[in-house]
């Protein structure tokens, strides 16, 4: 009779530790799964924000152009280049 005991024991013990073992590769294998599509969408977005990043730096580019600037200085403020005689004094900060 123990003998019978022993083995049924044995046996719940292993469906018990074969359970869990499966369980535990279940969860581990879902959670990879989550963090592979979280790092592709984080890929994403990085790719994303670097192209932002090149057609801002484009886009500044443009602006701080120096053509630019001397055609809103002269147009829009009224300046004009130096005459003979005249001074430009450059202050610094």
């Amino acid at each position: 009779m123990k003998r019978k005991s022993s083995y049924g024991k044995w046996i719940a013990l292993s469906a018990i530790a074969l359970f869990t073992l499966l369980f535990t590769y279940s969860s581990l294998n879902l959670r990879n799964t989550d963090y592979g599509y979280e790092k592709q969408r984080l890929l994403n977005r990085q790719k994303e924000l670097k192209e932002t990043i090149d057609i801002l730096s484009a886009r500044k580019a443009m602006l701080l152009g120096l053509e630019r600037v001397e055609k809103i200085v002269v147009r829009k403020l009224g300046y004009s280049y130096p005459g003979k005689g005249q001074i430009i004094k450059i202050y610094g900060e």
